[in-house]
Parts: structure tokens; sequence; C-alpha cells
């Protein structure tokens, strides 16, 4: 019993060793750019020359705007989907978050969508799914110029649109994913919050933008019901018809005196169309649309981080969404802001740009570049 007791107090007295913490990879807008994107991460020691997961129990925060104007955006979805299993299986961590551009394709809108995405999308039955999506288009609306339709969709949009939509391989992968995340003190995101949004606590801009984006699914599948829009529709086209029949609606039960139960739920559902310009979703002090963090002056700045680490209790925030000048990380407001979006994809979009991951060890954070 003695000794028990005496090995159970030296036990006692050792000293405890504090896990170390993980370490976190955090890359921006990727726009397409595969080759570069997956360099990047073989330089960070997080995927081998197959691309498969070698980082162990690293964190790898991807922070939006994979999506839009270079032509892999299908290969970095695919790794990233890949590399989610394998990091977890691995005791590590693939986290992607949602940018400006994942949810303006979500919405529907392509306006940024190449012609060589779309070629990676197109395949052998393009053209009949164009003849039919037009047919279909007609019976809703007559469609007095056919050949500008047809222009209008060329071959691989219809397969890019239905890969992002609610049932869509990409579209309900996204729709999983949050805005931000925040990871031992560090605030994750792709643009930022806005002081003067007010917003709640980090769960709550969450909530927020999964819940305009959840509205907006059910406002547009609500019209593709009543054959109001076709699935072929464009974003412009959907949101005009919502606003026209919103009108028409409110002006009938105006007329009527006492709306129905229907009725009511028909305006708030093409309100949530309608109105999506003004929701968390597009608002140009969204969290996906805020630029203040690289636009604020050092003194306004400094005050405004200040208040926001203090309000989420947190040491920073790392961001993209502007590309930074000459391709390199920008740290700002005494390191409690890291702007990571170099620039990823070629100079024709970003001249100057180049790969860049910013990694975090505890209180410590590194550049990574290609050189």
């Amino acid at each position: 019993m003695l000794a028990l007791g005496l090995l159970a107090g030296l036990l006692a007295l050792a000293p405890i060793e504090a896990v170390p913490a993980p370490r976190i990879v955090a890359v921006a807008d990727v726009h397409g750019a595969a080759e570069a994107f997956a360099s990047l991460l073989r330089r960070a020691a997080l995927i081998d020359a197959q691309q498969r997961w070698i980082g162990g129990n690293a964190i790898l925060v991807q922070t939006g705007d994979v999506t839009d104007r270079g032509p892999g955006v299908r290969a970095v979805l695919d790794l990233l989907m890949a590399l989610e299993p394998q990091a977890s299986a691995a005791g590590g961590r693939v986290q992607v978050l949602l940018g400006n551009h994942e949810v303006l394709n979500l919405l529907g809108e392509t306006r940024d969508v190449s012609a060589e995405i779309l070629e990676s999308f197109a395949d052998a039955q393009s053209g009949a799914r164009i003849a039919q999506a037009l047919e279909t288009a007609g019976r809703i609306k007559r469609i007095p110029d056919k050949a500008a339709w047809v222009a209008a969709h060329p071959p691989g949009l219809l397969e890019y649109r239905d890969a992002f939509a609610p049932s869509g391989r990409y579209g309900k992968w996204l729709r999983s994913k949050p805005v931000l995340v925040e990871i031992g003190g560090t605030v994750f995101m792709h643009a930022g919050i806005s002081p003067v949004l007010r917003a709640g606590s980090l769960d709550d801009v969450i909530r927020r933008v999964r819940r305009d984006l959840a509205d907006w699914d059910a406002g547009v599948r609500w019209m593709e019901d009543r054959k109001l829009v076709a699935k072929s529709s464009s974003f412009q086209h959907t949101l005009t018809v919502a606003s026209g029949e919103m009108s028409r609606l409110s002006a009938d039960l105006a007329a009527e005196g006492q709306p129905s139960t229907n009725d009511m739920r028909g305006l708030r559902m093409l309100q949530s169309v309608a109105d999506v310009g003004n929701s968390s979703l597009l608002a140009a002090d969204g969290p996906l649309w805020f630029r203040g963090y690289a636009t604020w002056t050092d003194d306004e700045g400094e005050a405004q981080m200040a208040a926001l680490l203090k309000k989420y209790n947190v040491m920073r925030f790392v961001t993209g969404h502007t590309p930074q000048p000459a391709g390199r990380i920008t740290t700002r407001f005494g390191g409690s802001l890291f702007l990571i979006d170099t620039g990823m994809l070629d100079s024709h979009y970003f001249p100057g740009g180049r790969p860049a991951a910013l990694e975090i060890t505890g209180d410590r954070a590194v550049p990574i570049y290609p050189e």
C-alpha cells in the first residue's frame, strides 16, 4: 500500500505535457487554379504526388471562392471532396468555407463561369438537354428568339446548374458548409463581419447565411412547381418574375381584402427570391462581400478590429476576398488580421498574383509561397 501511495504521489507531481496546437494551413481564393492549388498543398506537405492526404492531424482551411473564372473548378472541388474523409481518417481536417462566388453559383448566377469551365461539364448528351430545356421553357413562356436562347445556354451550362442545385453533387456538398469557422482563437472566413451589421454570435452569422440560402431554394422551388420559371431560367430572369408576381399577388390581395394562408405563403416565397439582394448572401456589407478589412485606414481599423476581437473573444481574423498587392499575404492591426487572397489564378485576372497559404501553429503565423 505504501508503494502504491508513493507511486500515486509521484504521478501527481509529474508535469503534464501540453497537447500541441494543431497545424493549420489556410488557403484563400483558388478560382479554378487546380494545378497551382495542388502544388501549394504539396509544398505545405498536406498531399503527396498522387494528391492523397499526408498531413496527419493538420487542418486545411479553404476560405471560399474555389469556383468561377479558372478552368479547373471541377478538379479543385473533386480534390477537396476527396481529401475530406482522408484527412478525417488520419486525425486531421479539411474545412471548406463558402465564398461569394460559391453562393453566386448556388443561386444560379453564372456570370463569372468561363467557357473553359463549362466545357469541363459538357458531354455527349448536352445537345439533347439544351433542346429539351428549350421546349420546357417555351411551354412556360413564349420564346421569340430561340437562337438567342440557345446561344445563352451553351453546352455545359445546364449540367453546371444541375451540379450546383440543392440535390446536385457540388450544390448539396457546398450547402453543408459554413460561412466561417473559429479554430483555436482564429476566425477564418471569406470576407468579414461588418460592424454596421450588429451581428450576434459567430454561430448567428452562420445560421443567417444558411437560412437565407434555404429560403432562396424554397422560393425558387415554389416558383418552379407553379410553372412560373423553368430550371433553366437565369438568375436575373428568376428575380424579374418573382418581383412581377409579388406585385401582382399583392394587388390581388389588396382588392380581395382577406388573404388566405396560401396567399400569404406565396408572398413569403416570392419575397425570399425577389429580395435576395438585401440578404446576407448578396448584401455589400454581408459576410461574403464586406471589404472593410482591406480598405479601412490604419487608424479606423485599429479600433474596429479591437472591438471585433473583444466581442468574439478571439485573437485574429484570417480572410480572403480582396487580392493583395504583389501576391503577398498582408498582416494588419498588430497581427490581428491576415489578408490571404494573393491572386492565385493567372495574371490575366490578377496581375502579379501567385499561390500562397498561411500556416498557423499556436501563436506563430507564417506565409507559405511556392519558392
